[in-house]
């Protein structure tokens, strides 16, 4: 029997989902001639919008991203293109790594300008759990891609964000002494350590041989946020954010004081939505359909 009471969040919801077809897995070469595999879900109508999602730590594209793929493909003519990150799913590079910080955000870039190239229309950055700390990360980088947008769906933005919820069953240990060493060393030291253990259920990972259970401090700090409340306050586009009412992470009531940080301007053409009854990973069975109406709010000829 499963334990399910001790499980960090619950995966029933996507046990139990109708699975949908899934486009073949295509690749392009990043900067340093690491091959990405992406899934791109295109549109059979022509579409002024591209949707880039990043998957949560440990995980690939289709663990459930699919869903939203499926939904803003068929329901809104949107194009969509999952990422497999650099050391996970079917791309390249060491699991779980990453030679620099930097270099995760770089194959973002890679992606966006490929998309540029072959695609017309708006092109918006959207990213879960950890995901959404890497895209927090990225859109505060000085060398990102300006793009159209950006969607937060059920955003792990790290430890320093105080969006924990007193009575979770943590999904991830860190291994902090590891992080000091690297930082004292200036990378020298523990960057390519296995550093953070995700506690996906043994069940879990049998089903789904490609979840990863460990990552290194390199590819930690690429995800992590290391100011999340300065960096959202410099949001530089209108955004969505969307969080499951039932949450195993995160107490949802802190993220609405983020809601409030951008200016003004931005503020006014943002979204943020709590989803009734929805948990960390339910919530992607829905946030297809709160993206694609943000996206058609945004661009109404959509």
């Amino acid at each position: 029997m499963t334990d399910i009471k001790n499980e960090p969040f619950s995966f029933t919801s996507m046990q139990q989902a109708a699975p949908v077809h899934i486009p073949e897995r295509q690749f392009i070469s990043s900067h340093d001639g690491t091959s990405l595999a992406y899934y791109p879900f295109l549109s059979e109508k022509k579409t002024q919008a591209n949707v880039i999602l990043i998957h949560g730590g440990g995980a690939h594209s289709l663990a459930g991203y699919e869903h939203i793929a499926y939904t803003l493909q068929h329901d809104f003519h949107v194009n969509v293109f999952l990422l497999d990150l650099r050391g996970h799913g079917h791309s390249q590079g060491k699991k779980g790594d990453t030679p620099r910080v930097t270099d995760v955000w770089k194959d973002v870039s890679q992606v966006v300008d490929a998309i540029k190239q072959d695609q017309k229309g708006a092109i918006y950055l959207c990213g879960h759990s950890s995901g959404a700390g890497l895209l927090l990360n990225y859109l505060s980088w000085p060398k990102k891609r300006e793009v159209d947008g950006y969607f937060f769906i059920a955003p792990e933005f790290g430890y320093k964000s105080g969006t924990a919820r007193a009575d979770q069953i943590p999904f991830a240990t860190v291994q902090v002494w590891k992080f000091v060493l690297s930082a004292m060393t200036k990378g020298v030291l523990m960057s390519h350590s296995e550093a953070v253990r995700f506690h996906y259920p043994a069940w879990v990972v049998e089903q789904d041989p490609l979840l990863l259970t460990t990552i290194t401090v390199n590819l930690s700090l690429a995800l992590t946020p290391s100011a999340p409340k300065n960096q959202f306050a410099k949001m530089d586009r209108p955004y969505g954010m969307f969080v499951g009412s039932k949450d195993e992470l995160y107490d949802v009531e802190t993220f609405l004081p983020y809601h409030e940080l951008p200016k003004e301007p931005i503020k006014k053409q943002s979204v943020y939505q709590v989803l009734e009854g929805h948990t960390h990973l339910s919530v992607l069975l829905e946030a297809g359909k709160q993206i694609g109406r943000t996206i058609q709010m945004w661009n109404p000829s959509i």
